[in-house]
């Protein structure tokens, strides 16, 4: 089975291969809120729709390897060899790594599990560790980490439809521009009017790996 993966961006949204998190255990579950705000009374008028946080509850276990489940490991599978990260890890997310001149700001990341992605920050870690060796060290623990979703200044000029009620598409792997507006807009021919209105300058290429998990506006 696939495994989800946490993938740290660099300035530019590309994905950062050598600090990519694949996690041991999948999830059990995920929870994932959409906000929306109302104003009135008699007659409550639509005010705004956001993203929610994104929360999930990973699994590790070193107790085989007898190691420190903080700490990353390896392990032979199928012949051959995979990092396993450690919750350290998990931590270092949430610490600023690119500082600025008033401020720090946290790892920009995306969640990557099948067709689901979220770009996010994160937002807050639990860990608890359940299960330890005779000289203390744990070998096993929880943690639920809290993701709050994020965007450039241009994918929130682009996803200001959002707060017009207008209907956005994440892209997934193995989309393309003709099957979005076949799905979408019920006519794959209309896939250019989904290339204007989103500024795609390449439509006949869409979408490349960069643009996995961007959002789309699909037009009225």
């Amino acid at each position: 089975m696939e495994r989800a993966k946490i993938y740290v961006l660099d300035e530019n949204g590309k994905k950062m291969e050598n600090k990519t998190i694949e996690v041991m255990f999948n999830p059990k579950e995920y929870a994932h809120s959409l906000n929306v705000e109302w104003e009135g009374e008699d007659i409550p008028e639509f005010k705004i729709s956001k993203f929610g946080t994104l929360t999930i509850t990973l699994f590790f276990d070193s107790y085989e390897k007898g190691v420190d489940v903080r700490e990353d490991h390896e392990i032979k599978s199928s012949g051959k060899v995979r990092t396993i990260a450690g919750t350290k890890r998990i931590i270092e997310l949430g610490i600023p790594s690119v500082e600025g001149i008033d401020s720090k700001r946290p790892p920009t990341c995306l969640f990557s599990w099948g067709k689901f992605n979220f770009k996010c920050v994160i937002e807050n870690v639990k860990q608890e560790f359940i299960m330890f060796l005779s000289n203390g060290i744990p070998v096993r623990a929880k943690v639920t980490i809290t993701m709050k979703p994020v965007t450039s200044v241009q994918e929130t000029l682009k996803m200001k439809g959002i707060e017009a009620c207008r209907k956005v598409r994440i892209v997934k792997e193995g989309d393309r521009l003709d099957i979005i507006a076949a799905e979408e807009l019920k006519d794959p021919l209309l896939w250019r009017k989904i290339a204007k209105a989103n500024d795609i300058a390449d439509p006949l290429n869409f979408p490349g790996p960069d643009n996995i998990g961007r959002v789309l506006i699909i037009p009225d």
